[in-house]
């Protein structure tokens, strides 16, 4: 005998978030192993480039962020006439196209190691490798290195020896102060002193030795770039830069008069002309490069390279050992020596790829139960192919063996790439079917449950021994005797321990198809249909913002099409609504947002916030149920959002000094409306007035242009969507509500909750993309953030960045919350659903990440996936945050103490 009754299910909320977290992170990795594994390797033989090179020493010159068109573009000779002569009479040049993430670490991985960042290193925010690599700072005999904290450490993270870093204080990196050559200036005097003292140094030997690397590295462009913007009047620093060149170029031939040192100039990234960098525009990945001095060919006229070939032309030059990770390509076409040295040196490259290649190749192959070879060619192709290159070599035929060379390096690439990403298929399928299994478990999570009957009980024990118990197993020995790495036994028993979960919970499959056919089946379709097209156009948004307000449009005649909606509001309340969409829908349509002060438009948004909110505290003024001492901090806060703006406009027009103490009071004005926010009433209405204008001081400050007016309406069409929902569960006002009030945790999803889940993903999306990209890491300008720091700090900068970014989600957050309490439903419900949306759009991404194609491609398809990827977590964090906003209230005495000490 069995029971059917229905019985309230005991949910495990814990287990759910900790299996949502668990499974978004495994995607996560995945997605990294699949597509952007790391490319360092260890085991194979280092090779030595040349045994003649025809420079003894490189200075290195890295102008950090200048892009091509400083250099080469229109006013060249004004900009950078020193530069501009030695590329006309005596130098090799062109443009050295670099990949995206363009910033100042990767960057310089990629010019001294000759690799791709670790893309793992995302993790640490592109700090530090994971993994250490080699570069031609640690292969060079003697190495040298001036400039940034940031970068000239991260090459010596061992602490050998030979290797001389020398940086100047975080102090320094003043982005506020108006003289940006101070960090040129450092490292030039610093360069000079060390010289001077060299010369006079009679036992100096390491200083003579062949084969050192000078390396100077130039912050000032980068920090003027975001400061001043590259086309404005104030960026004087690539002049600067210019006037260094010939004396450092006078130094060291003065040091070393044997006319046997090359010199390389370049850059790490470029820059946009708004001054932010990261993406993959052209201003952002084309770079100047230009060498000079021993060993390089003189010819004017444009040579075009990549950014990871530098690390094999500095090798050569010098004659160490290529960087035994780099697939940068020797480029012959620069250098200046024999014939017969040339290709030696091609040869060794070609050999140093052959050993990456025959690494990753035996790591695949071996244990391989079923070994495919890359173009179906073994070991004794590749000897015979290296043979065959060695005889042309000896022979002399220089002009075949350098076209054999370059296809053969093609093909090493390639092969090599091939078995760097062996296994991506079988874990894309697999995670796949994990990724759809959690999606329906996510679905059915909420249906009620009921007792299993004794046949179904033993029909699931059935398929647990006989069919699960094996299959584990099995993966488990294939596995094992392949010797894959440990994360691949979570990918491939992922999809079978959902699948598992699934066939566990088939009651509540049974009752949601039930559930479905009393709904009925042509409207579950139809809804269907509509929400899929909906999330279709939401992941659009991540490639184009226009199609964000398509969606807005839809969503602003909700209130006619959507029977509830229609029928529990009346026609103020459609109009304001309808209203407030059409306004936002015009954001996405504008140009993404910058730094650049607009006095009028941010005028506009400021006293639409105060005269928005003084109606708002005045009407709560009317209730006499309320406590007139817990809605007197709203008041408070306001008085704090009227004055902020004469801070943050002094600060634009340089009326507050850089070296002021001001910046310390900021800190303290922003955050205090935050901290008191709990301070005030509970009651849902005041409760979220106070939470819209305590954040609202900090945004005045981290915005001077349309963000201010874009957040304002984002309010009201928050305060409408309160006030439209409210209607629909027959609350004449929500004054009275409390965030106190009990939800009821065993009601039932309806459709409503579909339709509100969907509205709350667009209104994130709306906060994320209204006035930008966020898919772009060149969205983000540290000067946003100028109001707080004077000082380069990238964590300090980074926190409150991501604050200004997330205030919209909170707000958000904070109102999906007062309209749970409406509806008394479950919290863990909503979540679910928006779960479910959420990660049916992950799922269309994860396989749109390319790794193939221009580096914007790979780029951007890469940052879209996180962004969704991450999204999803911060659901839970941020919510968190909601509910602690909205809930947590401090004892009257605690408000005394503020108002009246």
């Amino acid at each position: 005998m069995h029971s059917r009754s229905a019985r309230p299910r005991e949910r495990c909320v814990f287990s759910l978030i900790v299996l949502c977290v668990f499974v978004h992170i495994l995607v996560l990795k995945a997605a990294f192993d699949i597509y952007f594994s790391s490319p360092i390797d260890y085991g194979m033989t280092p090779m030595k480039s040349t045994e003649e090179p025809p420079a003894k020493r490189l200075v290195f010159i890295v102008a950090d962020g200048l892009r091509a068109e400083g250099i080469f573009g229109k006013g060249q000779a004004i900009r950078a006439p020193n530069l501009t002569k030695i590329r006309k009479s005596r130098a090799s040049w062109g443009v050295a196209h670099t990949r995206i993430p363009t910033e100042s670490r990767s960057g310089h991985v990629a010019l001294l190691a000759g690799i791709f960042e670790d893309p793992a290193a995302i993790f640490l925010g592109w700090s530090g490798n994971p993994v250490n690599f080699d570069s031609v700072i640690n292969q060079s005999t003697n190495a040298w290195c001036w400039g940034s904290p940031h970068i000239v450490h991260m090459f010596n993270k061992d602490n050998l020896p030979h290797i001389h870093s020398y940086s100047f204080d975080s102090v320094v990196q003043d982005f506020r102060k108006n003289d940006t050559i101070l960090m040129d200036s450092w490292v030039f005097d610093q360069v000079h002193d060390f010289i001077e003292e060299k010369m006079k140094c009679e036992d100096c030997c390491d200083f003579h030795e062949s084969g050192n690397v000078f390396f100077l590295h130039l912050r000032g462009v980068h920090t003027a770039g975001h400061d001043f913007k590259p086309n404005s009047l104030e960026y004087k620093n690539i002049k600067f830069v210019d006037s260094i060149i010939p004396k450092v170029e006078k130094l060291f031939e003065t040091a070393f008069p044997d006319k046997s040192t090359a010199y390389v100039f370049t850059s790490d990234h470029g820059m946009t002309n708004s001054g932010s960098h990261g993406a993959g525009s052209k201003n952002e990945t084309e770079i100047p490069f230009i060498a000079w001095g021993a060993g390089i060919k003189i010819e004017d006229m444009r040579k075009d390279i990549r950014q990871v070939d530098v690390a094999p032309l500095i090798s050569a030059l010098i004659g160490i050992n290529y960087p035994i990770n780099s697939v940068g390509t020797l480029p012959r076409d620069l250098i200046d020596t024999s014939e017969e040295n040339l290709s030696e040196m091609l040869f060794s490259n070609v050999r140093q790829l052959t050993e990456i290649y025959l690494v990753k190749k035996r790591r695949r192959m071996n244990n391989a139960i079923r070994f495919i070879p890359y173009q179906g060619i073994g070991y004794d192709m590749i000897s015979a192919k290296l043979r065959q290159l060695e005889d042309l070599l000896d022979d002399k035929k220089f002009a075949k063996f350098n076209h054999e060379c370059e296809l053969f390096i093609t093909y090493l690439i390639q092969g090599a790439d091939y078995y760097h990403n062996y296994y991506q298929v079988p874990i894309l399928i697999a995670v796949t079917i994990g990724l759809a299994a959690f999606i329906i478990y996510v679905a059915i999570y909420n249906m009620p449950v009921r007792r299993h009957s004794r046949l179904t009980a033993k029909i699931i024990r059935f398929i647990e021994i006989f069919l699960f118990i094996p299959t584990y197993l099995n993966t488990l020995f294939i596995l094992n005797v392949q010797a894959l790495p440990l994360m691949y036994y979570l990918y491939f028993l992922f999809p079978l321990g959902m699948i598992h979960a699934l066939v566990r919970q088939y009651p509540q499959i049974a009752e949601a198809t039930k559930y479905i056919k009393r709904y009925g089946v042509k409207d579950t379709v139809t809804n269907f249909v509509l929400y899929i097209a909906g999330l279709r156009l939401l992941v659009q948004t991540l490639h184009d913002r226009v199609a964000l307000t398509v969606i807005m449009i839809f969503m602003g005649m909700a209130v006619y099409f959507s029977t509830s909606l229609r029928r529990n509001t009346i026609g103020p309340q459609k109009i304001t609504w309808v209203t407030a969409t059409i306004l936002l829908a015009s954001f996405p349509l504008m140009p993404i947002m910058r730094t650049a002060i607009n006095f009028t438009v941010y005028m506009m948004g400021y006293v639409l916030w105060w005269m928005t909110m003084d109606k708002l505290i005045a009407r709560q003024l009317e209730y006499p149920f309320y406590n007139l001492r817990l809605v007197e901090v709203v008041d408070l806060q306001h008085i704090i959002f009227k004055i902020t703006p004469l801070y943050t406009l002094a600060v634009q027009a340089g009326i507050v000094a850089s070296d002021s103490h001001w910046k310390y009071l900021a800190w303290i004005w922003a955050f205090y409306p935050i901290a008191i926010i709990p301070c005030s009433s509970p009651h849902i209405f005041v409760r979220l007035t106070s939470i819209f204008i305590g954040f609202a001081p900090f945004y005045l400050m981290v915005t001077t242009n349309f963000e201010v007016l874009f957040l304002m309406i984002f309010v009201l069409w928050l305060y409408a969507w309160l006030m439209i929902e409210s209607k629909c569960y027959g609350h004449q006002t929500i004054y009275r509500l409390t965030f106190t009030e009990e939800f009821e945790p065993n009601r039932r999803p309806t459709a409503n909750d579909f339709r509100r889940g969907f509205f709350f993903l667009v209104m994130i999306f709306m906060g994320f993309f209204g006035t930008g990209s966020i898919a772009s890491v060149s969205s983000f300008d540290p000067m946003w953030v100028r109001s707080f720091l004077t000082v380069y700090s990238p964590l300090t900068m980074a926190g409150l960045i991501l604050l200004r970014v997330v205030i919209p989600f909170i707000y958000t957050s904070c109102t999906f919350r007062a309209i749970n309490i409406f509806r008394k439903g479950s919290t863990l419900s909503m979540f679910c659903i928006i779960l479910m949306f959420s990660d049916v759009m992950l799922m269309e991404l994860f396989f749109t990440i390319t790794n193939i194609g221009t580096w914007l491609e790979i780029g951007t398809s890469f940052s879209r996936f996180i962004i969704m990827q991450l999204f999803v977590l911060a659901l839970l964090v941020l919510y968190g945050l909601g509910y602690y906003l909205t809930t947590i209230v401090y004892t009257l005495r605690l408000n005394y103490v503020l108002y009246h000490y």
